[in-house]
């Protein structure tokens, strides 16, 4: 005896209901689009700064261990293979180029052929091509001022990607988005079973407590919002303050 396909013992409620054309009409012009948006700016910033913070993790080390270990010769060879011999040097970076590659495609959907994970398949191919300059100067430009100044840049790099993630929200107006397209979710399913378990007498009333619980977390939403933008901002101009004022010590 096979079991029977379990298919809910709630229907879904129609797009003639009010509070279901009203649920509806937020999730899918307001809240869904811009978590869309902002997931996609969250992940490409998150992923520039962890590669930023590779390459100049990984270059800034060259330059360091050529200034502490001067026996090294860390700089005697400027090219990977100069037709006697490998360069030792370049090629203890193959870890970081592999960590690098992994964070690139990291958000690839490898098992997916849909047509709307395009925007990942293009995201991590344009962060793979990101890798390229420092291919290039690993291979054939690997001396101590050009590996100097790429891993300052790669340095100057991680705190813009890292400053506007953080100035403009990407992550927390993403996050905060998707936890209220989910609540919005739920809120619409309460209230089919409401519905399914009362007659038609009740449903005046149970559609006046479903839209005072959606109004009231639309404008928890929106505090949320003025909260987190005007934290980070303060948090910010805190941390640049703090920062200047060290210099000055």
């Amino acid at each position: 005896m096979t079991q029977a396909e379990y298919l809910g013992r709630v229907k879904e409620g129609s797009n003639d209901d009010p509070v279901i054309s009203e649920i509806n009409w937020l999730i899918c012009e307001i809240y869904l689009p811009a978590y869309n948006k902002m997931n996609k700016l969250s992940k490409l910033t998150r992923s520039l700064s962890v590669l930023f913070v590779i390459w100049a993790l990984t270059l800034l080390s060259y330059f360091s261990a050529s200034e502490l270990f001067k026996g090294l010769a860390i700089f005697s060879q400027t090219v990977l293979w100069d037709g006697y011999d490998f360069n030792w040097m370049i090629l203890s970076s193959v870890p970081s180029i592999l960590l690098a590659i992994a964070v690139s495609f990291r958000n690839f959907p490898f098992n997916s052929k849909t047509k709307k994970d395009k925007w990942q398949k293009t995201q991590s191919c344009m962060l793979c091509l990101f890798n390229v300059p420092f291919f290039v100067i690993l291979l054939f430009g690997f001396s101590k001022e050009t590996v100097a100044v790429a891993g300052l840049l790669c340095f100057a790099g991680f705190f813009i990607t890292y400053m506007c993630n953080r100035l403009f929200g990407y992550t927390s107006s993403s996050i905060r988005n998707q936890t209220l397209v989910h609540h919005l979710e739920r809120l619409k399913r309460e209230y089919e079973i409401a519905c399914s378990q009362g007659n038609k007498t009740d449903l005046p009333y149970i559609q006046e407590q479903t839209f005072a619980h959606l109004f009231e977390m639309i404008e928890q939403g929106t505090n949320r919002r003025d909260k987190e933008v005007m934290g980070d901002h303060y948090k910010v101009h805190d941390s640049a303050v703090s920062w200047i004022k060290g210099l000055r010590k």
